[in-house]
């Protein structure tokens, strides 16, 4: 997540708390629920920090800012970005075992659509710099 500006138009971006120094950021995301509400929605509260390089790259890790919650199979999820002078390349992984009793079928339907948005909103944000 970079700051407010480029996620001006992302849904799930509920509230940008504050911005304790230039290069740290706590914002609130909240996930829709999905198949008819079988997958419930999600809550995340994150700090993130953004780091600046010499060279013009940068990078940034979001940190949940709430305690692990037992119960919880968290996964990371990463997204590497590449930079060179007017492209971009963007390796990301998806962790999409949700757990619980839900099919495969539901899940296998629930991310492709959900990828999209991400992207679409990630490639918004690229522009936007």
């Amino acid at each position: 997540r970079l700051h407010l500006g480029v996620y001006q138009g992302d849904s799930f971006l509920k509230t940008f708390s504050r911005r304790p120094q230039e290069d740290v950021s706590v914002c609130r995301t909240v996930t829709p629920s999905a198949a008819m509400g079988i997958i419930a929605p999600r809550d995340f509260v994150d700090v993130i920090a953004v780091r600046r390089y010499e060279d013009g790259t940068f990078s940034s890790n979001g940190e949940g800012a709430c305690p692990f919650m037992g119960g919880d199979s968290t996964t990371p999820v990463a997204a590497f970005v590449s930079l060179w002078p007017g492209k971009t390349q963007v390796l990301s992984f998806f962790q999409t075992d949700l757990g619980g009793l839900l099919p495969r079928s539901v899940v296998d339907s629930f991310f492709p659509s959900s990828m999209m948005d991400f992207y679409g909103n990630l490639t918004k944000a690229a522009l936007a710099l």
